[in-house]
């Protein structure tokens, strides 16, 4: 059965291909329930956080762990896509998170407005007290290069990013430094 997972995937074919992936494996079913038993574990936070991009992933037929060596890439802020929002148990966006220079000036000036960090923005006049609040982290969209390419592979296809503890655990599995710009991804494909 084992043989039968590392069925020639082009998608797989291609990540291999690319310089900065150190690795691209498909994952097992192990794995996989591994990685959903880490990622279980943060909705027992104060405020949970539901990896909704990270499930969508493993949904799909088949899922690969990418390990990218971005070490030497440094991008600005602005080029930076937001995939964590904050959300009310009625779904209602009440915090994201904001790249863009332009809307994050004007938001620093809203009195409505309360950042977290440095490019986080909530919203506390949306929430309503005693609902219960979740952060929710979507998957991922225009993260590499050659996205097109991959999907042009396959009939659907979901990347995500594993929470922290995930990506650590993922590293060790595969022995690779625990470096913050060494990204680990999932990408869930369906042939």
């Amino acid at each position: 059965m084992e043989q039968k997972m590392e069925k020639e995937y082009k998608i797989l074919n291609i990540l291999r291909s690319k310089d900065r992936v150190l690795k691209a494996e498909l994952m097992s079913d192990d794995l996989k329930k591994e990685i959903t038993k880490l990622e279980m574990k943060r909705l027992d936070e104060m405020v949970p956080l539901i990896n909704k991009g990270l499930k969508e992933a493993l949904d799909e037929e088949e899922a690969i762990v990418v390990v990218i060596d971005k070490t030497d890439i440094i991008l600005p802020d602005e080029e930076l896509i937001p995939t964590l929002t904050l959300q009310s148990e009625n779904g209602r966006i009440i915090g994201e998170e904001i790249y863009d220079p332009e809307e994050l000036e004007e938001l620093k000036n809203d009195p409505n407005v309360y950042f977290i960090s440095e490019h986080f923005a909530t919203y506390p006049n949306l929430s309503v007290p005693g609902e219960k609040q979740f952060f929710v982290v979507s998957q991922l969209v225009g993260e590499l290069d050659y996205e097109d390419e991959l999907r042009d592979t396959v009939s659907h296809m979901v990347i995500a990013a594993p929470s922290t503890e995930a990506d650590h655990y993922i590293k060790d599995l595969f022995k690779i430094p625990q470096e913050e710009r060494i990204t680990t991804l999932i990408i869930g494909f369906t042939e």
